[in-house]
């Protein structure tokens, strides 16, 4: 956009020599004082198109350093995309595990709630059976006391069966309890780690769950930390890390830009950009990969990431046709 501008300035200026050349009179005509006028008014009129030039380029300035603002504010602008993106992606699966465990509990509840009613049902045929065997007990309490006995044993194993009912409902509502109490340490223990007094901490345990392999509760560590400005070259570092292993090779990227933004000295750098090629190669986007390969083996000449970069600058430069 900038040398268009330039270029039309430029055909701007050879107009204005053209006129001026043209309207020079010649030596005959300059004896008249008309002549003489046209001349006069030719430089006016010159000194007036001289100025109009000079606010037409402080203009195209101008309108060159909007769109430069412009730039800057579309990068802005996309990167809160992307962290927006990872944060509704993050929130979706854990409303969706969510979702599942109170698909869960509300099967469970279900099977309780018809275990109750086989209870009560149950509990209504033996208190009738016990009525009846009341009724029979008073009918034949003179006929026989071996009868008596065994009305009495069959009432014993009534009133047991009864009591095992009743302590396996008890057992399930105590299992309901305990679903109940699990689901609300999940809420809790996603945000338990947000203390800005103890920022330290929970980088440490960051770290440490990224080593094992924790994605999801790292990835969100790391992000609090950025928002909270602590370490923010080597959080991003670390998730552009999270990025590159989950084969989220655009996002890895930008991350790993924002950390070499903020640190380009950091100790990581090497692997940084080794997997910042790496990361261009899986993207097809070989020419960016040969710039970072070249800035790798400048930077760091003897790091084991350079033997690594110089294998992956040979594969591609024997790639004669470049698709992007």
């Amino acid at each position: 956009m900038l040398w268009k501008n330039r270029w039309g300035l430029g055909i701007v200026f050879f107009i204005l020599a053209s006129l001026l050349i043209a309207k020079e009179p010649s030596a005959f005509e300059s004896q008249s004082g008309a002549t003489k006028k046209d001349i006069k008014n030719l430089k006016d009129s010159s000194l007036n198109l001289s100025s109009i030039i000079v606010e037409l380029q402080s203009r195209i300035e101008a309108l060159e350093q909007v769109q430069y603002g412009l730039q800057s504010l579309y990068d802005s602008q996309n990167q809160k995309l992307q962290k927006a993106l990872g944060d509704l992606e993050d929130n979706v699966l854990f409303a969706q595990e969510n979702r599942a465990r109170f698909e869960l509990l509300k099967e469970q509840v279900e099977q309780m709630r018809e275990i109750q009613k086989q209870y009560l049902e149950t509990h209504q045929n033996f208190s009738t059976l016990i009525a009846n065997l009341e009724k029979k007990i008073g009918g034949i309490a003179q006929v026989s006391s071996d009868l008596n006995t065994l009305v009495i044993q069959e009432f014993e194993k009534v009133k047991s069966e009864l009591k095992k009912q009743a302590e396996v409902l008890n057992q399930d509502q105590e299992n309901i309890k305990k679903l109940s109490v699990e689901i609300e340490k999940i809420y809790q223990d996603r945000n338990a780690f947000k203390d800005p007094n103890k920022k330290a901490e929970v980088f440490k345990e960051a770290r440490k769950m990224y080593w094992e392999k924790k994605d999801k509760p790292s990835r969100a560590r790391f992000i609090w930390l950025v928002e909270q400005g602590y370490q923010k070259a080597e959080a991003n570092f670390f998730l552009g890390q999270l990025a590159y292993r989950q084969k989220q090779y655009k996002e890895a990227i930008l991350y790993y830009k924002e950390s070499t933004v903020l640190n380009d000295k950091a100790k990581y750098m090497p692997t940084l950009l080794l997997n910042t090629i790496k990361s261009f190669d899986a993207l097809k986007e070989r020419n960016n990969a040969l710039k970072f390969i070249e800035t790798l083996l400048a930077l760091y000449p003897n790091s084991k990431e350079a033997k690594e970069a110089e294998k992956i600058q040979s594969k591609l430069k024997g790639v004669k046709n470049d698709k992007r």
